[in-house]
């Protein structure tokens, strides 16, 4: 039993950290993305399309491990409600509700990508920016659970990438407000070219 809730809890650990890390470099590349730093000669679109879809989804199986080991891990006990309802458990009630809220936020932008066709690109592109909401819940969430965060590598971490996160929002929102309007094509758009 000792060396299952030590593989448990390692797991918990490792999904989380890796979840976290995923969706950090799913937000830097569909920064990218939309700042169109890439050329076609260099790194064509499609690829980092794929790229930015592929890291999303990984980030989505990685934090589903991590609910997963978290609900049947032993040594936390925790039941349906406190995995999947917020402020449910007794366990840093905050810390944990702000992981689920950012779950619940991040399976609605992954449906708003699915309903894209019907909702229009327009609309989705706007419901798209909940996704910085759902990077600063995680990495609320990870900071503020996480039982290594007090440790220099985790602090490290999440420094870095907060800080390179922010640097890239400032950058792009600095260039959309100095770029003319008609740059700003939809993605579909420059795809047709």
């Amino acid at each position: 039993m000792q060396l299952w809730t030590s593989i448990s809890w390692t797991l918990v650990r490792a999904s989380g950290l890796t979840a976290y890390l995923l969706l950090c470099l799913s937000v830097i590349t569909g920064l990218a993305l939309s700042s169109h730093w890439q050329s076609a000669a260099k790194w064509p679109r499609l690829i980092n399309n794929e790229l930015h879809n592929f890291l999303t989804l990984l980030s989505l199986i990685f934090t589903t491990i991590h609910v997963l080991t978290a609900w049947f891990d032993p040594f936390t006990h925790f039941g349906w409600q406190e995995i999947f309802i917020p402020f449910a458990t007794s366990y840093r009630p905050v810390w944990m509700a702000l992981g689920i809220l950012g779950l619940y936020l991040g399976l609605a932008v992954g449906i708003s990508t699915w309903l894209r066709p019907y909702i229009g690109y327009s609309w989705w592109r706007k419901f798209h920016i909940v996704t910085f909401g759902v990077y600063l819940l995680a990495l609320t969430h990870s900071i503020f659970t996480g039982t290594d965060s007090p440790a220099w590598w985790a602090v490290g971490l999440y420094a870095g990438s907060a800080a390179l996160v922010g640097i890239l929002l400032v950058i792009r929102l600095s260039e959309k407000k100095t770029r003319p309007e008609q740059a700003r094509q939809p993605v579909e758009a420059m795809q047709r070219r």
